[in-house]
């Protein structure tokens, strides 16, 4: 079920999905995953995803995007209780008729598109303003949930994300990897949680890989943390054992 081949100019790729777990900082409980992209080439060897992404052909990264997606699907048909978080490429930002596509897939698996989250990155700021509201709007009209990445690496407006109601904010590993070592880092840190980022916001942060970062988290009962330090991406057949279905 999770394992793809891609053929890219006479040379194949290979497609596995993962599923990277998100914890309540309180009690340590798995409240959502996020599901990623592993690719390999003929000789297996694994390609990083944001490279090859910036190399790749629309096509290509779309029939990436289009496994990932069925993926989530078939994974919510066979377990309730789930919700599961999909990062949209940039590539296919924008591109309404995707967007379409993507609800309608939802109908054929008769899942509510409401257990998905869209993640967005922060190349977000480089598009206007209106093209982006509108196909955030969209979604969020299909049931979509709404998720901003790697916020917290540029000057941000506690303004624009009220406009765009993100359901979740992750902070940037950059930003939260170290704040034990770095006052800097965590003054920005509790500036984006306490001031900038909407109240109501789920906030989730990425890179959490170190017990003395994550006792300064402690604060923040309601945050949800990402990190080799939990857990690190599950296989399908993992994620079955683990959940039990």
């Amino acid at each position: 079920m999770n394992i793809k081949t891609l053929e890219i100019a006479d040379k194949k790729l290979s497609v596995t999905a993962e599923f990277k777990p998100v914890m309540h900082l309180s009690g340590k409980t798995i409240f959502r995953y996020e599901v990623l992209a592993k690719i390999y080439n003929a000789s297996d060897r694994w390609l990083p995803v944001e490279q090859s992404f910036d190399i790749l052909a629309r096509e290509t990264i779309q029939a990436i995007s289009d496994f990932l997606f069925e993926t989530v699907c078939e994974l919510l048909k066979m377990k309730e209780g789930i919700t599961v978080s999909f990062k949209l490429p940039a590539q296919l930002m924008n591109d309404m008729a995707y967007l379409a596509s993507l609800y309608q897939q939802c109908g054929d698996h008769h899942v509510a598109p409401q257990r998905i989250e869209i993640e967005v990155g922060e190349w977000l700021t480089d598009t206007p303003q209106m093209h982006r509201q509108a196909f955030l709007q969209q979604a969020r009209t299909y049931g979509f949930m709404l998720s901003l990445e790697d916020f917290g690496t540029r000057k941000e407006s506690a303004d624009s994300l009220r406009m765009f109601r993100f359901d979740t904010i992750k902070l940037a590993r950059t930003l939260v990897c170290g704040i034990a070592a770095s006052p800097a880092k965590l003054s920005t840190l509790h500036n984006l949680i306490d001031k900038v980022i909407p109240a109501g916001t789920h906030v989730i942060c990425e890179g959490v890989e170190r017990s003395s970062d994550l006792a300064l988290l402690s604060r923040y009962s309601h945050i949800g943390i990402e990190g080799y330090m939990f857990s690190r991406p599950l296989t399908f057949s993992q994620l079955r054992l683990l959940e039990d279905f």
